[in-house]
């Protein structure tokens, strides 16, 4: 059974705990629309809280404050960084809860995040919407991103696809970002990624991820994050659907739809399935990799 109360959380008074017995998730409603916290049943986060902006609201400039958020890509500025750090409408409904921003008032863009678990298992279900109340057609992708506490190791797919002569799918950098940096290891079915509390250079990667799916490996806790890659569609960023960043206080999950040309009042979605499962290892190479995680990811 799904339990929806009010709590308060980290500073901010009106928050929301979806709650099945298994696992619970925390969603703001002071600022957002963010989930905010994702964890066990009385465990531990396995997001990142920024704690000199936990408990802010109001304000011009835009805050990562952590958890969860919705983007549009691609990336630009001013575009992408409209604050959220007002109040937001929220709807409880069966299983979980709605969460809509008001209107961007720059882009006339209106972002949902409507949040559902499932009755008995550890497993959530998380709609991302937004739609076009401006005049114009608009062309985007919707930006799903989950800033992930520090200490932990992600682990992501590579493509198999057999193209013969040509070339199978591409691997996609940012100009910061470093094939020799010490925190990826590049391996034939695998890209494992570390997030070191001790390395601020920021690293970025993205591709299209055919096998629609990338976990993170925490202190026991493994987040499990899924969604469907739609072959043929044309994406954001040279092609990618998934995309990872990582600085010294985190590391970003980021799972991308496809690109839409988007007219006046069309809303458009987005799927992520959450998971949760306890390890009781750690991953130091791709053995691990397929012997820990493989049997854990629903096909």
């Amino acid at each position: 059974m799904v339990e929806v109360k009010k709590v308060e959380y980290m500073g901010w008074e009106n928050c929301y705990k979806i709650s099945n017995g298994k696992i619970e998730a925390i969603v703001t409603t002071d600022v957002g629309p963010r989930i905010i916290h994702f964890g066990f049943e009385g465990g531990k986060n396995v997001f990142c809280v920024v704690e000199d902006q936990a408990g802010k609201v109001g304000g011009d400039e835009w805050r990562i404050y952590g958890g969860t958020r919705l983007w549009h890509s691609p990336e630009a500025m001013p575009r992408t960084y409209f604050p959220d750090n007002h109040k937001i409408d929220f709807e409880i409904v069966e299983n979980g809860i709605v969460l809509k921003q008001p209107m961007e008032t720059t882009t006339f863009l209106q972002k949902t995040i409507e949040l559902k678990f499932h009755p008995t298992e550890p497993e959530a279900y998380v709609t991302y919407k937004i739609k076009n109340n401006g005049l114009f057609e608009v062309k985007f992708a919707i930006w799903a991103l989950s800033v992930m506490a520090p200490g932990g190791v992600e682990v992501m797919p590579i493509p198999k696809i057999d193209t013969g002569l040509l070339p199978s799918y591409p691997l996609v950098m940012w100009p910061y970002t470093k094939l020799n940096d010490h925190r990826v290891l590049w391996g034939e079915d695998f890209i494992i990624l570390k997030q070191d509390k001790n390395c601020k250079p920021p690293f970025k990667i993205g591709y299209p991820n055919l096998d629609g799916w990338a976990c993170y490996l925490n202190d026991g806790d493994l987040f499990i994050k899924q969604y469907k890659h739609v072959d043929g569609a044309e994406y954001p960023d040279f092609g990618c659907s998934y995309e990872t960043y990582t600085t010294d206080f985190m590391l970003e999950m980021e799972t991308l739809s496809p690109l839409y040309t988007v007219a006046p009042g069309v809303e458009i979605s987005h799927l992520e399935v959450w998971q949760l499962k306890k390890v009781d290892s750690t991953i130091e190479s791709e053995e691990d990799a397929k012997n820990l995680i493989l049997p854990l990811i629903k096909k």
